[in-house]
């Protein structure tokens, strides 16, 4: 008796999605319930899907795919096998990645050894580029007028190197040391800017809408939050 038509859609997915298709896995035995269809239509199309869900993800990490180098491909291949895709959004897929290179690099440590501060600038660049028009609006609980809080679309980063140059594509290496960063997106592109260590912090306790009195002890408080609106990094509620 034929499989229901929903089981065989579970099994047509899992096999599109599985390493033995994408990769060409011949000696893989196939579902019963596909072995009526084209076993190279279906290989085709595992790896069309494939393509597309790595351009995507290396959209997001262009200078990691680089510095990757000759283990990138071994690397993708032990990546399908660990997070098949569930979505297609180009964000997740990218998030599913860093955390595939994170948890290989616990094992294995990177070369270059800057690589993971490079994937989270550059995981950070997308995020704030997509998140740029879909800032949340204040809503019944409007704050206080004159209160203050980060933009929602300004990501705070602590790296263990400073990478700007692999960014703004110098040809300076990057140099170990603890490096704030803040990503910004400014007309649809990312900007990376150092941060003193003080205004890092004090950008990380502005996560919530707060009222400027609170940093009344702090030296030139009210020159610092002027500056910190005029750079695009805070704002202030009317």
């Amino acid at each position: 008796m034929p499989k229901p038509l929903l089981q065989r859609q579970v099994s047509l997915l899992d096999y599109l999605t599985s390493s033995a298709a994408i990769f060409d896995k011949r000696d893989t035995p196939l579902d019963p319930a596909l072995r009526d269809i084209d076993p190279a239509l279906l290989r085709l199309e595992a790896r069309f899907s494939h393509e597309k869900r790595m351009e995507k993800i290396a959209a997001v990490f262009p200078r990691t795919f680089e510095l990757l180098g000759a283990g990138r491909e071994q690397l993708i291949r032990e990546f399908v096998e660990a997070y098949p895709p569930v979505d297609i959004s180009r964000l997740k897929n990218a998030r599913a990645f860093h955390a595939f290179l994170l948890r290989r690099w616990r094992d294995e440590p990177p070369t270059p050894p800057y690589l993971p501060d490079v994937a989270a600038c550059e995981l950070a660049c997308a995020r704030v580029c997509e998140s740029q028009d879909n800032v949340p609006q204040t809503g019944s609980d409007a704050p206080t007028a004159g209160c203050i809080r980060r933009y929602p679309n300004v990501l705070l980063l602590r790296a263990d190197y400073d990478v700007r140059s692999i960014f703004e594509q110098s040809a300076i290496a990057p140099q170990r040391r603890d490096t704030s960063l803040a990503i910004i997106a400014a007309a649809g592109q990312p900007n990376i800017t150092e941060l003193a260590p003080e205004v890092f912090d004090v950008l990380t306790a502005l996560e919530e809408w707060t009222d400027p009195s609170v940093f009344d002890a702090v030296p030139q408080a009210d020159e610092l939050i002027a500056e910190l609106r005029q750079a695009g990094l805070i704002e202030v509620s009317a």
